[in-house]
């Protein structure tokens, strides 16, 4: 096993919050923190070895985070949803049709994307890492080319992270289905039917399209976004994943071989640990930073990288308007040994 370690921090933070515009295809560490890109780098959840079988990872509350009771509810629910691995579209519900009030930032939706990074997964778009102005963040995500820098054009359809972007010589790190369309799922779900490479593009596409919200609304899939898309805003309910949300970790369970259906296909559990230090993720409400998982990592092979610790951070309620949803998904959260409730 290879044990060179790299550590990144990853997640919301400096993006306006905003109520009405948006601001994955893609895995931690495929960006260095220079740009550089590498493709082909797969990133899995924390204590993966290779082996195919159950995965279990653990999530529990941090003891000195504020508003446990508060949070305590979406923990369960983001931990459900993620191993339901269930896509919905739409997934984004606005106003009357979610139970958020005016002016405040729903706390689950923002937990369930920050614990999508702690398992391995990064921002599709270009997000706040790629030092892009805000407003031109949606791009596709990619590395810097030998001009060494990020080239971004809409294309005709004035789109940013659509299939007919112009993208210079940008290195392509998101990966994509034959249809190059993050709202649909294609079987099996493995380095046969998906590429980060843009030779496999369908004819008259430019470069791989990302499930921001505006591009799933041009191609027929109104108010649907992947949840690891960059963006939280006021009065937006986005508890449920996306088609591209479940691809990638699916993508990532076909394992070292990359090939859906052979013994080292693995399954990934996330379990409830309750309120206590040393799991595999940690969550917590404290400070000013608006939302972030900090996370350590370390190859497993030249291209698969696998997390080792993440710990959510998300601001404290003196500085953010959480809503804390306190209506459970059901009783199937799997709790660690000594924590069932």
């Amino acid at each position: 096993m290879i044990t060179r370690t790299a550590t990144t921090t990853i997640g919301l933070a400096g993006m306006l919050l905003l109520s009405s515009q948006a601001l994955a295809g893609a895995f931690l560490f495929s960006l260095d923190q220079n740009g550089n890109a590498f493709p082909e780098r797969i990133t899995h959840p924390s204590g993966y070895t290779g082996a195919g079988g159950t995965l279990q990872v653990s999530v529990c509350i941090s003891p000195s985070s504020e508003s446990i009771a508060e949070m305590e509810t979406s923990v369960e629910n983001s931990i459900f949803t993620w191993n339901q691995l269930t896509a919905a579209s739409p997934n984004l519900f606005f106003g009357g049709a979610n139970d958020i009030p005016p002016g405040s930032i729903d706390y689950e939706s923002t937990l369930v994307h920050e614990i999508g990074h702690c398992i391995g997964l990064a921002h599709p778009n270009a997000a706040t890492e790629s030092g892009l102005p805000q407003g031109s963040r949606n791009w596709t995500k990619a590395g810097n080319g030998l001009n060494g820098t990020l080239d971004v054009d809409a294309g005709a359809d004035g789109l940013q992270g659509s299939a007919d972007d112009v993208r210079g010589d940008d290195i392509n790190v998101h990966w994509f289905n034959p249809n190059n369309n993050p709202f649909e799922l294609f079987e099996p779900v493995d380095t046969s039917n998906y590429s980060n490479d843009l030779s496999d593009l369908p004819g008259g596409d430019l470069f791989a399209a990302n499930a921001d919200r505006d591009v799933g609304a041009a191609l027929g899939f109104a108010n649907s976004e992947a949840v690891m898309q960059q963006g939280a805003f006021f009065d937006e309910d986005q508890r449920q994943l996306g088609v591209d949300d479940v691809a990638m970790i699916r993508l990532g369970q076909s394992g070292l071989d990359e090939t859906q259906g052979t013994g080292d296909d693995y399954q990934l559990e996330l379990v409830y640990g309750g309120v206590q230090s040393g799991c595999d993720i940690t969550v917590q409400i404290t400070g000013s930073s608006f939302a972030f998982c900090n996370v350590g990592g370390a190859f497993v092979s030249p291209n698969h990288f696998r997390v080792n610790g993440a710990t959510v951070q998300m601001a404290s309620t003196s500085n953010t308007s959480w809503y804390f949803n306190q209506t459970p998904l059901g009783e199937q959260v799997i709790f660690a040994d000594g924590f069932e409730s």
